[in-house]
């Protein structure tokens, strides 16, 4: 692995720009919208999480396998392939990659368990084998990932966040997972937009706190349990998955946020004022001046942000019992002669 991000070939070969993805979505989108194609993603990224969990993956091993997966599909359309085939040798490699190795068996195996009521799984060893090389090549043999999760764990230590916003940044940063912001931005920024969320809700719960109890101590915002231990690196879970009180908070902040200058005024996130008491989760710190300390793209941040918060309304509307009748919008007419296993190649420009 390369020293640093910047050397890496993440950073050279797979941060892209929007175009690209665009391009590649252009036949999927012309049989179902946005929307609907977004929740179809997401169920494979949930199937993805699942065969981790079962399996006992670290955290890294599944989001990298959500990477390669996402990868695949900026030159391929989901149309023409087999998304179940794809995730499942996405998954083989992210093992072998990450040092988690797993039998190939036992990847079929969860994967056949998990589509058993949807169609099942149809490919033997010799198929998700015979894929790996195809998913290689699609990948360039580009195969380092750097994740978000070691940044926002400096980054808390920086600040002595507590512990529970920590695991609500963290299941932040899972549910980042289900975007595409790791396509299109640096890990460390998807970190600290994770944290900037984390800021924005705490200063809802603040104000919400002054206006109902007359200014009494504000209150983190727990990860669900009310239990402060550290983040577990093989949970994959997001805010999704867990209260959705959660969900309503971060849902209601999407209108808070704005972008620098955007309708005059600071940006709502707590500040000294604001953030005095002991225990508020974001340890009284001026966070204003913090993000503004940073030498990064605010703008950027506030982009990160946005997508993130896109997801959660789209969750809203997410039922996972209407995901068959979505893909079978995806692929109607399709070409029953076509073999699935081979991705679309895209012609050398």
């Amino acid at each position: 692995m390369a020293a640093n991000f910047w050397t890496s070939s993440h950073c050279t070969h797979w941060i892209l720009d929007r175009r690209r993805v665009a391009d590649a979505m252009k036949e999927d989108l012309e049989y179902v919208n946005i929307d609907t194609l977004t929740k179809i993603k997401m169920w494979y990224y949930n199937i993805i999480g699942k065969i981790g969990k079962r399996l006992q993956f670290r955290q890294q091993v599944v989001a990298t396998a959500i990477v390669y997966f996402k990868r695949f599909y900026t030159k391929n359309s989901m149309r023409s392939t087999d998304p179940s085939l794809v995730a499942a040798t996405c998954i083989y490699l992210a093992c072998k990659i990450e040092e988690c190795p797993q039998h190939i068996k036992h990847i079929i195996q969860e994967m056949k368990h998990a589509l058993a009521n949807l169609g099942g799984f149809d490919y033997d060893t010799s198929k998700v084998a015979e894929f790996e090389f195809y998913l290689l090549e699609e990948l360039e043999f580009y195969l380092i990932v750097y994740h978000p999760y070691r940044d926002l764990t400096l980054i808390a230590k920086d600040l002595k966040l507590e512990e529970s916003n920590l695991q609500t940044a963290w299941f932040v940063l899972n549910d980042s997972y289900r975007t595409d912001v790791c396509l299109f931005y640096a890990p460390h920024m998807i970190a600290l937009a994770a944290l900037y969320i984390i800021c924005v809700v705490h200063a809802e719960q603040y104000n919400d706190n002054n206006n109902n109890n007359g200014g009494g101590s504000g209150h983190s915002i727990s990860s669900g349990s009310g239990s402060s231990s550290n983040p577990n690196p093989m949970d994959d879970s997001g805010i999704l998955g867990h209260n959705n009180s959660h969900l309503a908070q971060l849902n209601s902040a999407n209108s808070a946020i704005k972008a620098p200058g955007a309708g005059g005024g600071s940006q709502n996130i707590p500040t000294s004022s604001s953030s005095s008491s002991e225990g508020q989760g974001i340890n009284n710190r001026n966070m204003v001046q913090w993000f503004a300390d940073l030498n990064v793209d605010i703008e950027e941040i506030i982009e990160i942000t946005q997508e993130i918060l896109s997801l959660y309304s789209i969750w809203k509307d997410y039922e996972e019992e209407q995901v068959p009748a979505m893909m079978q919008a995806l692929k109607m007419e399709f070409d029953e002669n076509y073999e699935p296993m081979t991705p679309q190649h895209e012609t050398m420009q």
